[in-house]
């Protein structure tokens, strides 16, 4: 279990100084419905395209397990200047937790 500390002294690049900084993790939004990429879906799931809808249950089997851990969107806000940026090397882990 990975904890973060809510507030921490980091290089704000804003400011180009060392200033206190708030982290929040970000969650991806919801794709629309009417996407170009959600009606191409569906016109698949709707008339069948060859086994896409159900793939054949053998070929799910294959390849291992599914990975636990993920990487975790970070968003830094500085106090300061009020801007928000995230880090470009991110977080990868199973559990994780922003300490208050």
């Amino acid at each position: 279990m990975v904890k973060i500390p809510k507030e921490q002294n980091r290089y704000c690049p804003s400011c180009d100084t060392y200033t206190e900084q708030t982290v929040k993790e970000v969650t991806n939004r919801s794709g629309s419905p009417w996407s170009k990429k959600s009606r191409k879906r569906q016109r698949k799931i709707d008339n069948g395209y060859g086994s896409f809808p159900f793939e054949n249950p053998a070929n799910r089997s294959r390849g291992g397990s599914n990975p636990t851990s993920s990487k975790k969107d970070l968003q830094f806000t500085c106090t300061e200047c009020g801007k928000a940026w995230k880090p470009k090397n991110t977080l990868k882990a199973a559990k994780f937790e922003i300490e208050r």
